[in-house]
């Protein structure tokens, strides 16, 4: 399940010439391949994934690493030059990631709470004393 939609990565994150060289089912792919990155980080922190729901700011960090990756399976070097913002923005959405798994970023429109019934109970026979 991908976090985001082909029309919002070429609104949010893909340039037009990178988006005009590149199939659909191929952004669709780095799509897949970014939600899943993100989806490990989102574990690590306790969520469940794949998540119900999510923000903008989750939508833009795939569509930040995929938008990257496209480009570089495009034959364009995005560290270099113009395409530098690019290689910024997944560098960006990477750490921001991390900053989640860590505990230190929460994501919009998401909650932590892994188990529906919430804080654990636990419960043992009478003490025997030893």
């Amino acid at each position: 399940m991908a976090y985001a939609t082909l029309a919002e990565l070429d609104a949010l994150a893909l340039p037009p010439d990178v988006a005009s060289r590149v199939a659909d089912a191929d952004k669709a792919s780095a799509l897949e391949a970014a939600s899943a990155l993100a989806d490990s980080y989102l574990a690590a922190a306790g969520y469940a994934v794949p998540l119900p729901s999510w923000g903008d700011d989750l939508k833009a960090a795939v569509c930040a690493t995929a938008a990257f990756d496209l480009a570089v399976s495009a034959g364009l070097a995005p560290e270099d030059g113009e395409g530098s913002n690019l290689y910024l923005k997944k560098r960006d959405a990477v750490r921001w990631l991390e900053r989640v798994a860590r505990g230190e970023a929460r994501p919009a429109g998401v909650s932590v709470d892994a188990s529906p019934w919430g804080v654990p109970r636990v419960r043992s026979a009478d003490p025997r004393g030893w």
